[in-house]
């Protein structure tokens, strides 16, 4: 079996590209922090023939990278637009680059964000270059400009991106990497990192296993969702906080009901009910700024919740009724965050409190500051996924553990290959039964025939003999009687008009194209009407 891939965090120092009309440099820099809404750690993803590198971080709904191309920053930005969007791609600098057209980008649609991509393949190293990471060739990406997406971003979910039809369809990075035999199955373990921990705590992510030295192990399963785009939906059970002060603690709860919520690192936030939201602002006096759409926090209020510290658990379980549960405890640092002037309606720089408002059920959302403090175990395979708390020690070690691929999977490696169920015990009594049915009711009707046929020979017989003895009147009275019985051989033989109905059973032929991503199109019904008996 192949061995997983770990891919290493960045480390501040990537090629940083700046359009200027005038000059054609490129200047190195380093950053500490990516985003517009926290000190986020990233990872590094070279692009194109010769690379170039740009910071991401992990998108685990979106299929394919997505990269900031030169009209994401405009002469109304600041200088640093580049740099702080995480690097910009000139695909017209690559020579590797196929360009595939503009399409919109179909990634958050449920909580408002939305842009184009100008999608193409290229020549994808995952990390920097020369050192010694794999390259993959003619892989699908999206140049972005939109500002909803501000960082550019590797889509780890291993669905195949459809651009015009929907039976020819492009495989993931992820896809690749593993029918390339380069990591052991689709799978990922997943951790945002965090940077107030320690010394940093970087982000982790390993592809085809999980690292186990990150996190306890929760020992809980969680079945994927129907809808393969909202895929790793969990239940939160209850939010409680806890404050622990020098005379005496306090806590409460936050979530009045059970909900049903996606856990998502594309975006930053958590998103939850508004009336979840406002419980946040009576407890710690939160104040919601309606231009922003953020919890702007000021100085005064800063200092006061860092005195008291809170800390805030996510009882999650399967579903909202089921008595299997794990606890994510998040403290008061994954969720003091700070806003800079690059994000939409923000004139000043501040700290923040991470929480969004949620407009309906389908806006339910664990973002990249819930997986700070929780490690996320997907497998594609399995249709299965993990959360489990994180642990943070000084001189931690790794401890790779490889997810193993299903016995049967498809030559892509783009979707494993699912055996169809068996029939249940119902389907196969039936399967098995009519044609026996069907055999002896053949011969009953075959028995019955000869015999009424044996019965009229032996009447015929009779009635000669009897003729011999009375009037030829009598007898033929006698024989028109005996055949009086042709009528029932008729209704006999009738009974097989009815019987043709066995070969007019409607024949449906419906989702026999039903792969990742098809939603179905191909699932059109043919009725195949009954033919005359």
């Amino acid at each position: 079996m192949n061995s997983p891939l770990v891919i290493a965090p960045s480390q501040g120092l990537y090629v940083a590209h700046r359009h200027n009309p005038d000059s054609s440099t490129r200047a190195s820099l380093t950053t500490s922090s990516d985003g517009n809404d926290g000190p986020w750690s990233s990872f590094a993803l070279s692009v194109g023939t010769p690379p170039q590198t740009v910071h991401v971080l992990i998108s685990t709904t979106a299929p394919q990278p997505w990269v900031v191309v030169p009209a994401g920053c405009t002469q109304e930005d600041p200088q640093s637009c580049g740099s702080s969007r995480g690097g910009l791609f000139y695909s017209n600098e690559s020579t590797t680059w196929d360009d595939a057209g503009l399409y919109a980008l179909d990634t958050e649609l449920n909580l408002g964000y939305n842009g184009n991509g100008d999608f193409g393949f290229d020549t994808i190293t995952l990390g920097y270059p020369g050192s010694g990471v794999p390259v993959v060739e003619h892989q699908i990406l999206a140049g972005i400009a939109a500002k909803d997406f501000y960082i550019a971003t590797w889509g780890i979910a291993p669905r195949p991106t459809n651009l015009t039809e929907l039976w020819n369809s492009t495989e993931s990075l992820i896809s690749t990497l593993k029918r390339s035999h380069q990591i052991p199955s689709l799978s990922y373990g997943y951790t945002a990192g965090a940077k107030y921990r320690l010394k940093e705590v970087l982000a982790s992510l390993t592809l085809g296993g999980y690292d186990a030295s990150k996190f306890v192990s929760s020992d809980l399963l969680f079945d994927f969702a129907p809808d393969n785009s909202r895929d790793l939906v969990v239940g939160i059970q209850s939010i409680t906080y806890d404050i622990s002060e020098v005379s005496h603690s306090i806590s409460g709860s936050l979530l009045s009901q059970p909900i049903l919520s996606f856990i998502d690192s594309t975006v930053s936030h958590v998103w939850l009910p508004i009336d979840v939201c406002q419980a946040f602002e009576r407890v710690f006096g939160l104040v919601y700024d309606p231009l922003s759409e953020l919890y702007l926090v000021n100085d005064s209020l800063h200092e006061s919740l860092l005195a008291q510290n809170p800390s805030f658990t996510f009882r999650i379980a399967t579903d909202d009724t089921s008595s299997e549960t794990v606890n994510i405890t998040l403290p008061y640092a994954s969720f003091d965050q700070m806003v800079t002037t690059a994000y939409p309606n923000v004139t000043n720089s501040s700290s923040y409190f991470p929480l969004r408002r949620a407009a309906n059920d389908s806006q339910y959302t664990l973002g990249r500051a819930f997986l700070q403090e929780s490690y996320l175990i997907a497998d594609y395979e399995r249709s299965q996924f993990s959360i489990n708390q994180c642990i943070f020690s000084e001189n931690m070690t790794e401890n790779i553990r490889a997810i193993p691929a299903l016995a049967v999977s498809n030559t892509t490696g783009s979707t494993p290959t699912v055996e169809p169920p068996p029939l249940s015990r119902g389907l196969i009594a039936i399967t098995v039964i009519l044609p026996i049915l069907f055999v002896i009711l053949l011969g009953s009707i075959f028995t019955f025939i000869l015999r009424r046929r044996r019965q009229k020979r032996e009447q015929q017989a009779a009635s000669a003999a009897v003729a011999e003895l009375v009037e030829g009147t009598e007898v033929n009275s006698a024989g028109n009687e005996l055949y009086g019985d042709t009528e029932l051989m008729v209704e006999l033989h009738g009974e097989q008009s009815p019987m043709s109905e066995l070969h007019g059973l409607p024949k449906v032929i419906g989702e026999l194209q039903g792969t990742i991503g098809a939603h179905e199109v191909m699932g059109e019904v043919m009725t195949v009407h009954e033919l005359p008996a």
